[in-house]
């Protein structure tokens, strides 16, 4: 059975009680404690004046600060550990509980957040990105504004978003009102083509199937790109950017854009942060979940993009091309590795 905790005010009345003549066992009796604690409750205001506990040390910590101090270098190398793999991996001939884990990691500042996917980066991407970055440090904004960022994604029917939460109480989780219903491979998906730049917006365009060079140029570069640059004289002709996939590299769509004096922006591999058209799909992907009622076929869902693609607007597009110097600043201050775009 627990102790009785003595509140401040009965322990005042104590002390008033004892100053008028009660004996500890009076006392006892009439409040219903044990007598030797109305004792020790009087010895301690004779001692110190005040009725308050006096400040505890608590349960003695079962690691040192060196042990502490060695925990934490096993963090920083196994950032993806659980509690109990850290726990083995720190002392594993002592017994210790994930508890004390997840306590070192509490007082070091340390908690579970959202992890970052970026994509795989060696070295030699590091170098390339680092080059690419300090050839156009220099570039201000009327460069930049010339080239014409391009790119696919796709969309699927259903997103799983695998950082959902569902607020519930305990054995319910398989309420069906608790339950996200999935289908696979997302319910099927839709590729889509866009390109924007600091002052323009291209149509966006559906690719049927997936993407081969021959389709890239019938249905992308030919009747979207070519038609547009024409636009443009000569001197003032804008500059394309395209990444390094497969159907942008093949030998027949890199003569068709030559032979159609369309410049192209070479570009490093790996490198989505520095193609500001990564956050309009971003953009997009957020607006069709957001949808009420939510699309629910494929066919809804294109149009759907196309409707959105037409909603973007170029206050919007021109925030994100007009940072292209502090992109490329990030990648140089990361030496071509990641950053924060």
């Amino acid at each position: 059975m627990a102790r009785r905790r003595l509140s401040e005010a009965i322990r005042w009345q104590i002390i008033g009680m004892h100053a008028t003549g009660a004996s500890f066992k009076a006392i006892g009796r009439q409040l219903g404690y044990h007598y030797t604690v109305i004792s020790r409750l009087v010895r301690k205001h004779r001692q110190t004046g005040a009725v308050k506990d006096r400040p505890q040390s608590g349960r003695p910590r079962v690691t040192s600060e060196r042990e502490d101090r060695a925990f934490l270098r096993i963090i920083r190398r196994e950032p993806f550990s659980t509690s109990t793999v850290l726990k083995r991996a720190w002392l594993p001939n002592r017994h210790l509980s994930t508890r004390t884990v997840r306590n070192r990691l509490k007082a070091a500042g340390m908690a579970a957040r959202r992890v970052i996917k970026r994509p795989r980066l060696t070295e030699d991407h590091k170098r390339r990105r680092l080059a690419w970055c300090l050839a156009r440090q220099r570039w201000n904004l009327r460069t930049w504004r010339r080239i014409h960022w391009s790119d696919e994604s796709r969309f699927l029917l259903h997103v799983t978003d695998g950082r959902l939460r569902v607020w519930r109480h305990r054995n319910t989780a398989y309420t069906p009102r608790n339950i996200r219903q999935t289908v696979p491979f997302g319910g099927g998906s839709v590729m889509v083509w866009g390109c924007i730049s600091h002052d323009c917006k291209l149509d966006l365009v559906t690719v049927r199937g997936n993407l081969t060079g021959d389709q890239y140029m019938r249905h992308v570069l030919e009747p979207v790109v070519v038609t547009h640059f024409d636009n443009h004289p000569l001197a003032t002709r804008p500059v394309y950017m395209d990444d390094n996939a497969r159907p942008h590299r093949s030998r027949a769509v890199v003569d068709y854009l030559q032979n159609n004096a369309v410049t192209t922006l070479p570009w490093p591999a790996m490198s989505p942060d520095l193609n500001p058209l990564e956050h309009v799909w971003d953009i997009l992907g957020r607006r069709i979940q957001a949808l009420q009622p939510p699309v629910q076929t494929l066919r809804e869902l294109e149009a759907a993009l196309h409707r959105e693609w037409l909603q973007v607007t170029r206050e919007q597009i021109r925030r994100l091309t007009g940072g292209m110097r502090r992109r490329v600043d990030a990648v140089i201050r990361a030496r071509g590795g990641f950053t924060r775009y």
